[in-house]
Formats: C-alpha cells, structure tokens, sequence
C-alpha cells in the first residue's frame, strides 16, 4: 500500500508533538477499514463522551466516526491499492495535529484532529477557547459570550422538563441527562459553524457524540432529534424524514422559527389545497418537496398523530419506518399506519384560530384599557389580548435587562443603532406583522395576508396599522414606559 505524504509542517515557534510514521499508519488504516480498533486511538475522554448516554446505532461499531467515516464498501480497494488515497499531516498549536484522508476517485475527503498523537472531535478543537457554561441539563460552549444570555438558557431548561414529559422520561433517564450533560455549542455565524462541523448549516444534531452545534441561541429542532434518540437508546441509524423531521419541528418549530408559527403556515397549506401530506408519505417525494411545504405538514400531522396515539405507539411507529442504511427501511409510510381522514380534517379546523396575531375586521379602543398613547404609536389592553395601533415598526422594553448582550435580529433590522436590551420587537406592513423576542432571536409571532383564509390585509387607518395580539405570546407584563418607536 502506498501512502503520499502531502505536507508535514512543524511550528518552530511552539511546542509540538512528535507522532511517528508508524503510529500515523496505523491510524490511517484503522479510519480506512473503519476498524472497531480505531477505539484505541481515539482520546479516552472523547471517547467516553461520545458515549455517555449509552445511545447505540444498529449496525454501527464506530459510533464516534458516525459521518466522518469511510464507506466499508471501499475497504478491501484502499488496502490492496486499487483504490488510491493520500493524506495530510500537519502539527498544529498547543500539541494539535490534523489529518485529512483524501480518495481523488471517489471525490471523498475526511478530516480529523488529534492531540498527544489521539484523535478528537473537531468540536473540541475548535472550541478549545470559548467560554464553558454548567447548567442542570446542559453545558454550552460559547464562542461569543456578548450573543448568549441567561434567558435563553432558562427558555432551553425549561424546554427539556417539558419534552421530559411528553417523552415520558423516566427519574433515572432525567437524572442521566443532568449528570451527564446535553453539549451545547453556539457558534457566532454561519462561517464558524462550517468551521466546526464541516457542513454548510446553521444547525445540526452530531450523532457520533451526541452534540447540538448551532449558531441559534434556542435550537429546539435539533434538541429533539438527540432527545428521542435518547429515549430510544437503540436505534437504526436513519428514519424516514416524515417522521423523523416532524416530530423535530411539531415540538422545535425550526431555527429562529417558534413551533406555532410553523404550524400557522401548515394549517394554510392544508386547508387551502396546496399540499397534501399524503403526497409527502414517500420518502424520495418529502426528500423532493421543498422544506418551507415538507417540515410544516409533517409536523402538524406528528403532532395530530402524537394526540391521538399517545408517545409510546408514535415511539414504535418512528422504529418501524427506520433503517440501519437509507434504502433498508420502506420508502413510502403505510396509509394502515395512519389515523382517519375524518380524525385529521377536525383536527386541522380546531387549529383554524390558533394564531396569537390576529386581524379584526372590526377593532374599537372602547373595548380596551389604553397603555400608551404616543404620535407614532398606541397600545391597549383587556385581559386576554393588546390592541397595537403602529406605523410599521415598535420596539418594547421589559424589566429585564441583559447587560453586555447583543441581539442577532437587532443588529440585522438596525445595523446603526445601538441595542438597549428591547425585548420585543414588531414590525407590520399591509401583508404582514412579524413579532421578535430580541432575548431569544426567535420569530414567535407572524401574521401573513396570502396564508389566510379568505386572505386579509393589514388594516391601515390613520397612518396607523392596527391588529391585535394575544397576551400569552409575551412572557412579561408590557408595560407603559417601556415602548420605543
């Protein structure tokens, strides 16, 4: 077999490893067989790590490779050199070194980081600096402490206790979660996420180590995908995305988008004949369908299926449609597996008038309490909604107050201002109404004209867009001196 050595760069400056050629070898051939032995050089922290929720994928022996391995169908060609492959060896700082196994055939590249001569996850490289965070559930690492803030930590504590209870999570499975630690890994922008996991996302679930690694400061979505594999323990490694990604989104909505305001866009997509969630029953069509139709439809139905099922038959039908390889598992879920059509059509009616934003034909301040009455905005109240009257843009400010914090979305919206710890912001115009928790950086509220029915404009009187929104949406008390134009 024959190995090109690329480069072998030493740092003069810094104190460097020294890993022997042989030692190099045998690394490279336990990644290239995908070999059980590749345990023995792995880093033994990392290792148990990897493992510390006793989370197994049937019909795989390297748990920690999970995709940054080499197809076994390849093996045998690497070994006796049909298949050519070279690699890059290259010291790094602080006793790093990183490897990258490259297959020009196959067009297939790996990259891996070792230290002391033992692999690591990139993650650990990466984020070697960054600030660390224990909380009950979870320890976060941060790598800009001014974009994390303690109320999204509460908002994602507060999140496991609740789908603690929906999984049906026993004592022991909650105490596992505090002791052992859901890693939590906030990259500062999408350049740095690419960085870390090698994907060109905004968020992903790391199954190999059971990692959240995301540049959202709530990412729920992917929380649930580690959170029912937790619950499952022994699992094949891939699902059908119907299932799979609805569960993810009934419960996590998506990155930067709240549960509801995703089933808003489902109930419309339903109700108003666009799609059919029998058309994404087969895998290669929901693979086929666009997110923006896919997740919301699949979500609604999980969560309609959940309600009328209960978790632990929903569990079974999730193990029933996954696979240890993605062609192994049915490409297309049983019509026999699912509820009734007339289950599902009242179902999707009870969610009609679910929407926290909400549009009045008619809309009188007599039937509010005022708040605050300004030249560019008013705001009343009775005790189930406010009534806003806006140009098109309102800023709100809590008791609470983040110090030495920076809000995403603020800096997006308003690139020249200064951010003075608001908490809500709302923007409206005549086809829709946004609202922004600025704390979390989440979407929790949205109105669209084209995805109601019959659709409904703003209604824009007197320089004023006036709608309503129901008071559960905001978790604090809004309050007279607190609203900014």
């Amino acid at each position: 077999m024959k190995i090109i050595f690329l480069l072998l760069l030493f740092f003069p400056f810094t104190y460097t490893q020294t890993i022997s050629n042989d030692r190099i070898d045998k690394i490279i051939n336990l990644l290239i067989t995908n070999s059980p032995g590749i345990s023995n050089y792995i880093n033994a922290d990392e290792l148990q790590i990897a493992n510390r929720f006793g989370i197994e994928y049937e019909g795989i022996e390297n748990k920690f490779l999970i995709a940054n391995d080499i197809p076994n169908e390849f093996n045998d060609d690497l070994l006796n050199g049909k298949i050519k492959y070279e690699y890059k060896f290259e010291n790094l700082e602080n006793n790093f070194s990183s490897l990258t196994i490259t297959i020009p055939t196959l067009n297939l590249k790996r990259d891996y980081f070792l230290k002391d001569s033992f692999l690591v996850t990139s993650a650990y490289y990466h984020s070697r600096n960054w600030k660390t965070i224990t909380t009950d559930y979870f320890k976060f690492f941060v790598s800009d402490e001014t974009l994390f803030n303690d109320y999204s930590i509460n908002l994602l504590e507060k999140f496991i206790v609740r789908i603690s209870k929906l999984l049906s999570f026993t004592e022991e499975e909650q105490n596992q979660l505090k002791e052992k630690k859901i890693f939590y890994f906030l990259c500062k922008d999408e350049e740095e996420i690419q960085k870390v996991t090698g994907f060109v996302t905004r968020g992903i679930f790391i199954l190999a180590q059971d990692y959240v690694i995301t540049t959202y400061n709530t990412h729920y979505h992917e929380l649930l995908h580690f959170l029912i594999n937790y619950k499952l323990r022994k699992v094949p490694l891939y699902t059908h995305p119907f299932l799979q990604e609805g569960f993810a989104v009934a419960f996590g909505g998506r990155g930067g988008l709240e549960a509801h305001t995703i089933s808003e866009m489902g109930v419309f997509l339903i109700k108003s004949g666009f799609a059919n969630y029998k058309e994404l029953l087969s895998k290669l069509d929901f693979q086929k369908t666009d997110a923006s139709i896919s997740y919301p439809i699949s979500g609604l139905y999980t969560e309609f299926m959940i309600k009328n099922i209960e978790i632990d038959n929903y569990l079974k039908l999730y193990r029933k449609y996954s696979g240890t390889s993605d062609k192994e598992f049915s490409d297309k879920i049983n019509k026999e597996d699912l509820l009734s059509e007339d289950k599902w059509n009242l179902f999707i009616d009870s969610l009609s008038s679910q929407n926290p934003v909400v549009i009045k034909t008619e809309l009188s301040v007599l039937e509010y309490e005022p708040i605050t009455k300004q030249s560019n905005f008013e705001v009343y109240e009775n005790e189930e909604e406010y009534f806003f009257k806006i140009k098109d843009t309102l800023l709100i400010s809590t008791p609470t107050i983040i110090s030495n914090f920076k809000s995403k979305i603020f800096s997006q919206r308003f690139p020249n201002k200064k951010y003075n710890s608001e908490k809500y912001l709302i923007i409206a115009n005549q086809n829709e109404i946004s609202v922004y928790n600025l704390f979390s950086n989440n979407l929790i509220g949205k109105y669209v004209a084209s995805f109601s029915l019959p659709p409904k404009t703003v209604p824009h009187k007197d320089r004023f867009y006036e709608f309503v929104i129901k008071r559960d949406l905001f978790d604090e008390k809004l309050l007279k001196p607190n609203f900014m134009f």
